[in-house]
């Protein structure tokens, strides 16, 4: 699984104008069928950044087919920029490390166990 987190700042005094804006392209960004999930958080603690949104896919490729559709590129490219502040980007590779069901890396490529 692959995921684009999105850290974004409100402009000041602007959450309000925000999520308003957040409502009318929710449907949009739902829509493709590359996309699994999409999660968005509040800071907890009012600090930056303000809100994280969480885009999961399954596969790098998928999420070059998302995030190339037009009307998705147009939201990300151009009007993100006038509603948001701050704004940073990452992608994450799902690891099982932590999982209490992980299997270890080697068992998964196939080397031999001690």
């Amino acid at each position: 699984m692959i995921k684009y987190v999105y850290e974004i700042d409100y402009p000041f005094g602007e959450k309000r104008k925000y999520l308003e804006w957040v409502r009318s392209i929710s449907d949009t960004l739902q829509a493709p069928g590359e996309l699994r999930r999409l999660a968005s958080y509040d800071n907890a603690f009012s600090a930056t950044p303000h809100r994280v949104v969480e885009f999961s896919f399954d596969s790098l490729e998928d999420a070059a087919r998302y995030f190339g559709r037009k009307e998705i590129s147009l939201i990300f490219q151009s009007e993100l920029l006038a509603h948001g502040t701050n704004i940073g980007i990452k992608v994450l590779a799902l690891r099982g490390d932590y999982s209490k069901d992980a299997v270890p890396e080697a068992t998964i490529a196939g080397a031999a166990q001690p």
